[in-house]
């Protein structure tokens, strides 16, 4: 079984002054692809252990015990495929030093609910027992977009306070990805943090919550930390994608260190086959 990386090419050729990171997908081996994700996605949700556990220890069969969790088609579904998509990319070719790799859609409450907090946040320890300035985090915020951009404008906030960066301008995917990314930075990898922490009580996942638990308190412990940004979009919105890219994007937010796009071909039918034969290969 290839990895999940090795369907994509970083191609530099791609609109070289974006400041982008394109990863282009390799349309030709979209059958050995969705084969290939079939486990790893079905991972994302369940571990095999906990599968096991669930099957020998309820009236329930595997297949039932897997299809409660997947998402159904729609937004959720667009949103967990990039999400968990990019969670592969970033282990496997963006931030391969990260060693504690949190699955968070593992604790979802609700399949109908997208995660919850920062999309994708791992971690580095450089030493499992004690602390260390070259402990690292890394966010990853992933905006999906399967189908044709519309021509909708972000609202314009009528109050003073509430006036952001994205009011007034043209529905973009990379935008999106980018501005929430420093929200990230801001707040929300900080509140992600101790959700994480309680999830991890609530499922008696201990090795985890120990790794975790030294990034409790940022303002008191020295660690690195790397807010980055990914957009998944259907190639045929790539163009547009660029053209409504503002130009101050990136300057306008330093915090997020890098911006990644994922162009692929036939990008919703790709991930409905994946959840849809997850589904009928479940025995």
């Amino acid at each position: 079984m290839a990895a999940i990386s090795d369907y994509f090419k970083h191609d530099v050729s791609l609109y070289p002054k974006s400041g982008l990171e394109f990863y282009v997908f390799d349309n030709s081996k979209a059958t050995a692809f969705i084969q290939d994700c079939l486990i790893p996605f079905r991972e994302a949700y369940i571990s095999e252990d906990k599968l096991t556990h669930i099957v020998s220890r309820f009236p329930t069969t595997r297949k039932e015990a897997i299809s409660r969790r997947l998402p159904r088609k729609g937004m959720v579904m667009s949103g967990d495929f990039g999400e968990i998509l990019s969670f592969y990319l970033a282990i496997q070719t963006w931030t391969p030093a990260a060693n504690v790799l949190p699955m968070k859609w593992r604790f979802r409450d609700s399949k109908k609910d997208a995660s919850k907090y920062t999309d994708i946040i791992l971690f580095s320890l450089q030493d499992p027992d004690n602390p260390s300035t070259s402990d690292s985090m890394f966010t990853y915020e992933v905006k999906t977009c399967a189908t044709g951009l519309g021509n909708s404008v972000y609202k314009i906030h009528k109050r003073p306070s509430y006036v952001n960066y994205k009011d007034g301008k043209l529905e973009c995917t990379i935008l999106e990805a980018v501005f929430d990314a420093n929200k990230d930075a801001v707040e929300r990898a900080a509140e992600t943090i101790p959700y994480l922490l309680t999830r991890c009580e609530d499922e008696d996942l201990y090795d985890l919550h120990k790794q975790i638990y030294r990034f409790r308190e940022a303002a008191k412990t020295t660690y690195q930390k790397e807010y980055n940004a990914v957009a998944v979009v259907d190639s045929t919105t790539l163009a547009e994608q660029i053209n409504r890219m503002p130009s101050d994007l990136l300057t306008m937010h330093p915090n997020v260190k890098n911006v990644y796009c994922v162009p692929m071909d036939n990008l919703q039918s790709v991930y409905e086959s994946i959840y849809s034969d997850i589904r009928k290969q479940a025995k």
